[in-house]
C-alpha cells in the first residue's frame, strides 16, 4: 500500500571502500540479527515519495511503533494528520480530516519487505539476493548499502536498498524502486529497541460518524 510503500556506503576512497566492502551475507545476516532481536520499537520516520517523471516529492513525516507479532502504528504528523495501525489482526487507516477510515484483514494484506521484517515476518536472505553497493548520496560513514532484489519478480518494485548501521546492523534508512521509476524513501531516527510499548497503542476504535471504507488501493 501507497502508506507504506508502502520497513536503508561507505563513503571513503571508491578503491578502498569496495575492496574492504563484508560479505553481503553477513550484512544480511547481521541486520536479520539485530530485527530478530527486537520485540518492539519506536522511531521518527520521514518518508519521500517521487514518481520517477519529475516533478516535486511528496514528503510527510511523523511517529511509527512497532511491536512482534505484527503489530505496528504510523502517525502521519506531516503535511497532514493520517494514522495507520495494526493490532496483527486487522489493518486500520485512518484519514482524520476526511473523516474516513479504511479496514483491512491482516490475513489478506501484503505488507510492502521495507516493512515486513520489520515486524517478525520472514527471512531476508530467503527472500532476497543482496550485494553491497556504493550508490551517490546515499549513506554515510560508518554506514553500508545493501540491495536487495527479490527472488521472486513482484509487480510492485524492481528492488530495496537498505542503509545500514556497519556496526548494529540497525536499518536506518529504506529506498524502494518502483517498476515506474518512482522511489519511496523511508528514513529512521531517534530510534529505541525494546522499551515494552503498551497493546493499547495498535487498539483503533473509528471516532463517531467515521464513514468505514474496504481496503485502500495500493
Amino acid at each position: 500500500m501507497r502508506y507504506l510503500l508502502p520497513l536503508l556506503t561507505l563513503l571513503a576512497a571508491p578503491a578502498l571502500a569496495q575492496n574492504a566492502d563484508p560479505p553481503a551475507k553477513d550484512v544480511v545476516a547481521k541486520i536479520q540479527k539485530f530485527y530478530d532481536a527486537t520485540k518492539d520499537l519506536h522511531a521518527k520516520f520521514e518518508q519521500s515519495l517521487e514518481s520517477g517523471i519529475g516533478g516535486r516529492p511528496k514528503v510527510a513525516s511523523g511517529e511509527v511503533w512497532l511491536k512482534k507479532p505484527g503489530k505496528m502504528r504510523w502517525d502521519y504528523a506531516k503535511p497532514e494528520k493520517k494514522l495507520m495501525v495494526s493490532d496483527g489482526s486487522t489493518l486500520w487507516v485512518y484519514e482524520a480530516e476526511d473523516e474516513q477510515a479504511f479496514k483491512q484483514s491482516m490475513s489478506s494484506s501484503t505488507l510492502p519487505a521495507q516493512v515486513s521484517f520489520l515486524v517478525g515476518e520472514g527471512k531476508l536472505a530467503d527472500e532476497f539476493d543482496a550485494s553491497v553497493v556504493h550508490p551517490e548520496g546515499i549513506g554515510g560513514a560508518g554506514e553500508q548499502v545493501m540491495k536487495m532484489v527479490p527472488k521472486t519478480a513482484t509487480t510492485a518494485y524492481r528492488y530495496l536498498l537498505f542503509v545500514v548501521d556497519a556496526k548494529t546492523g540497525q536499518v536506518k534508512q529504506t529506498v524502494i524502486y518502483d517498476q515506474q521509476g518512482g522511489t519511496n524513501k523511508l528514513t529512521f531516527s531517534a530510534l529505541e529497541q525494546n522499551r515494552g510499548v503498551d497493546d493499547g497503542k495498535f487498539k483503533f476504535t473509528p471516532p463517531p460518524g467515521t464513514k468505514i471504507l474496504g481496503a485502500p488501493k495500493p
